[in-house]
């Protein structure tokens, strides 16, 4: 019972530790000893901020944030480093965080650096931004399609190095076509994508006052295209096979979404 008891308390201090360098790493040597009284009441509960084993980096960036610890505006547009070191499909994985980064409204970076360490992925860019990347709503947006950030360092306001387990990652705002028989979409802001299992054929039917040009692309798990399906005339509806092993599809019109501004409807067969 006595050994049991030191194995936990051992356990616990090292989480402890481990939690107070994640927090050290996100907001840098002096601010974090500048508040580390807060810093320890806050987080007293450490436990608290980890799941599966892991850090929650949203739950922690998110008390941060909270407790006004997490500085992150510049005053001015800066140009900042981030890498982002991924464990999972390359592909699929830039795609994501592409779009993600859009969403968060980093829409102007540039790639600066591509290359493979011991399996991981290293992807470095530079952003243009008045503020950096927020850690909690990058780390909430990527936990909506099953991904996990592992570490964030920061070095200083203007570089930035995160770790992200992306394995079992789906794409970013794919509609799901896996556990329904039909999906019935909005007017796009860009092309469709749709997640699918389990189907034979689809059919795709334009809503009233529509018809476009169709543009389909049919994609494996890891977001290799296996089939393309254009046509140069205007339909009201399509009807295709799907082809084996497709996960996702994309749905465009070959000149304009506007042709497509009235939504469409998709039924699994």
């Amino acid at each position: 019972m006595i050994k049991k008891f030191i194995l936990i308390a051992t356990l616990s201090v090292f989480a402890n530790a481990d939690l107070n360098e994640k927090i050290q790493n996100l907001l840098g040597y002096s601010d974090y000893n500048t508040h580390r009284n807060l810093i320890n009441h806050q987080f007293g509960n450490q436990n608290e901020y980890y799941s599966n084993g892991y850090v929650n980096y949203a739950k922690l960036t998110q008390g941060l944030e909270n407790n006004g610890l997490l500085k992150l505006n510049f005053g001015s547009t800066q140009n900042i480093d981030v890498t982002f070191n991924i464990q999972g499909n390359t592909k699929k994985s830039i795609k994501n965080l592409t779009d993600i980064l859009k969403v968060l409204g980093h829409q102007y970076f540039i790639t600066q650096d591509e290359t493979v360490v011991d399996n991981t992925f290293k992807w470095t860019i530079k952003v243009k931004t008045a503020a950096a990347i927020s850690p909690l709503r990058l780390s909430q947006e990527l936990q909506s399609i099953n991904c996990n950030i592992v570490d964030i360092k920061r070095e200083g306001n203007y570089k930035w190095d995160y770790s992200i387990d992306m394995r079992n990652s789906t794409i970013y705002k794919a509609e799901n076509l896996v556990g329904n028989n039909q999906l019935s979409l909005k007017k796009p802001s860009k092309p469709y994508m749709v997640m699918i299992e389990n189907a034979s054929r689809i059919s795709i039917n334009s809503n009233a006052g529509n018809s476009w040009y169709p543009s389909v692309v049919f994609y494996d798990s890891d977001f290799n295209m296996i089939e393309i399906h254009e046509e140069d005339s205007l339909h009201n509806s399509l009807r295709l096979s799907v082809p084996n092993n497709t996960k996702y599809i994309k749905i465009d019109d070959l000149y304009s979404l506007a042709n497509l501004k009235r939504g469409i409807t998709i039924t699994k067969e």
